[in-house]
């Protein structure tokens, strides 16, 4: 037998951290076992990500969603009969949900948590066909009665396929989502511009439709977008309160450094300058000096 003296408070010490251990283990695995013969009392739908009162799916349609993958109702069922993983990704199956995350709290509360994509144009095919587009060119399905605010897109010729707009293919569809993703993204543009035409013809002209005043903005293609986009916001914040909001009916944004302008009512243009009565130019070369002439 040893000769060494036995620490009596390191073994006591010893046991206590054991028996902690020991009753904390038991404590999970009975909690565990309660939770999964518990009942899921009551079912929390969220639904975010769009303004306030905008909705492309609402928490009646979540419910449907979940209790088809289910084959259930969810509410006063086993929780241990509800495979969560399943019904997050049947939900994140949906085009319009962007992520969909559900967990339980220790109520036995099964909350649903959805966060909705952002629509930022509204395409309208000429076959009639419609839907939106996020701003990753994600197609999300146009359900009537959806309450969501997007600029609408008409004229489109083209029909949508997956990684159509990120492919070599040209297509005058990508060109106006390229335009239109710009102007979400730029916050004087999205709130001046409310529909987006792609004009039929060899020219294939993409019209921008301003929110306010009468005149329509001949974009032309879907090149030098940030350059022809300054343009006009210099012309708008510079020009138009110099010579009149409801002056021009068009706006054409395709000259290199000029936005021209037909005039509403070409017999208001100065008699002075006849070569010049039915357009308007500004002058855009210098961005400290801005020249609006009628």
């Amino acid at each position: 037998m040893s000769g060494r003296k036995i620490d009596k408070k390191k073994v006591r010490d010893t046991a206590i951290w054991g028996l902690l251990l020991v009753a904390i283990a038991a404590g999970l695995f009975f909690g565990v076992q309660r939770k999964r013969n518990a009942k899921v009392q009551t079912l929390k739908i969220e639904i975010s990500g769009l303004n306030e009162g905008e909705q492309l799916i609402n928490e009646k349609e979540v419910k449907q969603i979940l209790q088809l993958a289910a084959g259930k109702s969810l509410t006063n069922v086993n929780i241990k009969l509800l495979d969560i993983r399943k019904l997050e990704a049947k939900l994140n199956l949906d085009k319009r949900i962007d992520k969909a995350d559900l967990y339980f709290d220790s109520n036995d509360c099964l909350h649903v948590k959805v966060t909705q994509k952002q629509p930022i144009m509204r395409i309208m095919e000429i076959s009639g066909t419609e839907y939106f587009l996020d701003k990753e060119g994600d197609r999300i399905p146009y359900i009537r009665g959806s309450i969501v605010r997007a600029p609408i897109v008409t004229g489109v010729r083209d029909t949508f396929f997956d990684k159509m707009l990120v492919s070599d293919r040209p297509s005058k569809l990508k060109e106006v989502f390229e335009v239109m993703k710009y102007v979400s993204e730029d916050p004087f543009l999205a709130a001046l511009i409310e529909q987006a035409h792609i004009e039929a013809g060899s020219t294939s002209n993409i019209v921008l439709v301003p929110k306010v005043g009468r005149e329509k903005i001949i974009f032309g293609d879907g090149s030098d977008i940030r350059t022809k986009f300054d343009n006009l916001k210099i012309f708008y914040k510079d020009g138009m309160p110099k010579l009149g909001w409801n002056r021009y009916k068009t706006l054409n944004l395709s000259y290199t450094k000029q936005v021209r302008g037909i005039l509403a009512d070409p017999s208001n243009a100065p008699k002075i300058k006849p070569m010049v009565q039915d357009t308007l130019t500004a002058d855009l070369n210098s961005k400290n000096n801005h020249n609006f002439h009628n």
